[in-house]
């Protein structure tokens, strides 16, 4: 028995195959900084709205952007790293004999993430800004809040000890 899922059956969906890879060394990790804010904090709106209509804008503390800022992509170390993942999955896909038009990369907004897709996107002879490529703004990470963005990577024990307390 198959159940239909709206774009193909549940039996067939289960025969794609999924390659997860998280982002390169980026430059805030480099330098030991937390960075998990992708939009203003406080209205939540893209970054496109804020220039024009958030009220928040002028508050440096309030207003942060810093996951989608190209100082926060990858490091050099970063970009080798996506670059042999990205030899890597071409080589599994070789051995699998899977053509790369199948192939879709989903990447979050983040400047380190959209690097990161890029560079393997461009290993595997994909357009970037084809229709093979695309951000998705539900598969980003955690924003820890404005108390620990960018604060040093040590501040890490502290989140962790908090979610030990409240689990999710």
């Amino acid at each position: 028995m198959e159940v239909a899922t709206g774009y193909q059956s549940f039996d067939s969906f289960l025969k794609n195959s999924y390659w997860i890879l998280r982002h390169g060394k980026s430059i805030p990790n480099e330098r030991g900084v937390i960075v998990s804010c992708l939009v203003c904090s406080l209205c939540l709106y893209p970054p496109h709205f804020w220039n024009r209509f958030c009220l928040f804008a002028s508050l440096p503390v309030f207003y942060s952007e810093n996951g989608v800022l190209d100082e926060c992509h990858l490091a050099c170390d970063g970009v080798s790293q996506a670059r042999l993942a990205g030899e890597s999955f071409l080589k599994g896909l070789k051995s699998k004999e899977i053509d790369v038009q199948n192939v879709r990369i989903c990447y979050s907004p983040f400047s380190r993430t959209r690097h990161t897709a890029n560079v393997v996107s461009s290993v595997l002879d994909i357009p970037f800004e084809g229709s093979q490529c695309r951000a998705i703004s539900q598969i980003r990470e955690r924003y820890f809040g404005n108390s620990f963005e960018l604060k040093s990577h040590e501040k890490y024990a502290e989140i962790w000890a908090l979610d030990e307390k409240i689990p999710s």
